[in-house]
């Protein structure tokens, strides 16, 4: 390559062959790489998702679950994903006249490799590599930045609403979790009117399209559907339109059931598929009072605010 491998970048590589070992693999592919980086404590690609607004423990939890199961299976990738990546860092260094591979060279490679598996699941982080092109080239030790562009963020607020009647059924699911009753809620899919509110939310805050557009009730393939999966694909498509949701915010008003023993895993359920922190999910309950139909006890519905943002590089 013409240039060497920094201590930071080859602790990155001996990282990425440890989490191949643990993963049963001679060599690592480009996911191992990214988890080995995402690993190294105080390491550079922990700091820099931090700094770019996602949790590393949600991306860590992103790349073991595509290095298992069907995950694998969507994630393969050529056997040289990882060492392209390694050139591509390589090259970065040398237009850069350093001539020193660092883990940030690494991370930029990645976002830079949409084929590969790391560059994937970056993307679906909203952490492209446009992102990181504008982060220090060091953030242990030297800093050197790159003074030629900054980072400007845009923040857009969308707004969902659903509403399902009561059924004879075995249970209520709302924010993914199932609720004991002898009711259900009426719907195409599994009727779970909190994760079909935010899904609206957030797809119409990316102005990329609603639930119905995306999963119609006219499609078989949507009976009995998973609403978290639903919210999962909805969020992959805010992500490649350049959005990433920050925070959402939900209201269910019903007179049953009560929701408040349920809370904490329906904001669990829920931050997952929108990956952000469960304590940037908020849901609320609220009765109306005995008057109407939710009242009456005929069904419930949801509201769903969330906040999206996106970041534009701007060059100067």
């Amino acid at each position: 390559m013409g240039v060497r491998f920094g201590s930071g970048a080859r602790k990155a590589i001996d990282a990425a062959m440890v989490e191949a070992e643990r993963h049963g693999l001679d060599l690592p592919n480009s996911l191992h790489l990214l988890l080995g980086m995402l690993n190294i404590p105080r390491g550079v690609a922990a700091q820099m998702s931090a700094m770019l607004g996602m949790p590393v423990e949600l991306l860590v939890r992103a790349v073991e679950s595509r290095l298992s199961g069907a995950g694998a299976a969507a994630m393969a990738e050529s056997d040289d994903a990882a060492e392209s990546i390694l050139r591509a860092a390589g090259d970065l260094a040398a237009r850069r006249g350093g001539g020193v591979v660092t883990e940030a060279d690494i991370l930029r490679a990645m976002g830079h490799s949409p084929a590969s598996g790391a560059g994937r699941v970056l993307q679906e982080a909203g952490i492209a590599g446009d992102r990181l092109d504008v982060m220090p080239l060091e953030l242990n030790g030297e800093t050197a930045p790159v003074a030629a562009a900054r980072q400007i963020m845009r923040v857009r607020t969308g707004i969902g609403y659903d509403s399902h009647r009561f059924g004879p059924g075995d249970g209520i699911v709302l924010g993914g979790v199932l609720i004991p009753s002898t009711t259900r809620l009426v719907g195409h899919s599994d009727g779970d009117a909190v994760a079909h509110a935010v899904t609206d939310a957030i797809l119409g805050g990316a102005g990329v399209g609603d639930i119905g557009e995306m999963f119609s009730d006219l499609d078989d393939a949507n009976k009995g559907r998973d609403s978290i999966e639903m919210l999962h694909l909805a969020v992959e498509r805010v992500r490649l339109a350049g959005w990433t949701p920050a925070q959402v915010d939900v209201s269910v008003i019903a007179e049953a059931p009560r929701i408040g023993q349920y809370r904490a895993a329906m904001r669990e359920r829920l931050s997952h598929a929108l990956g952000i922190g469960a304590s940037d999910v908020m849901v609320k309950g609220k009765t109306n009072e005995g008057m109407g139909w939710i009242g009456r006890g005929e069904g419930i519905a949801a509201i769903a605010v969330a906040t999206l943002h996106s970041f534009e590089v701007e060059h100067r």
